[in-house]
């Protein structure tokens, strides 16, 4: 979870900020360029979101931070939509997983599915909204790591 107390002086003013925990694994920045960019070899806010579509990009940058180093001043009332988002279809039978585990320095995760059996690429960091939603995809039958 982010700390306000350590928001980085980067981020302009508004609800949502990076901290000082950021590791640079550029996961918010490529997810969300329109809200996150790099200062001084780590992420910041360069602008705050001013619509619902710009508002949940933010939200999902957040959860798939692998450090949780993105945070808002004011509790989400939405972070919910957010979670349900994941994993986000990206093409036709490929789904970003989000949730980047620090173990894995950020890496992104990919699940495809196939009617003989999802392949899980690469492993997201453990929660449960995740893991439902991914539940009811069907099976994984593959899990390549990269």
């Amino acid at each position: 979870m982010a700390h306000l107390n350590q928001r980085r002086p980067q981020n302009i003013n508004g609800d949502f900020y990076v901290d000082s925990t950021c590791i640079d694994c550029d996961t918010c920045r490529w997810m969300t360029p329109e809200i996150f960019h790099r200062v001084d070899e780590q992420s910041a806010v360069y602008h705050q979101p001013t619509n619902e579509t710009e508002r949940l990009a933010a939200l999902q940058a957040l959860l798939a931070c692998p450090t949780s180093s993105i945070g808002t001043v004011e509790k989400p009332k939405d972070i919910k939509l957010a979670q349900q988002s994941f994993p986000i279809l990206v093409a036709e039978n490929i789904y970003h997983c989000g949730y980047h585990s620090e173990n894995s320095y950020g890496a992104a995760s990919y699940l495809i599915q196939l009617p003989e059996g999802n392949i899980l690429v690469d492993s997201p960091r453990f929660t449960p909204p995740l893991v439902k939603r991914l539940e009811e995809f069907g099976k994984i039958s593959y899990m390549y790591l990269t």
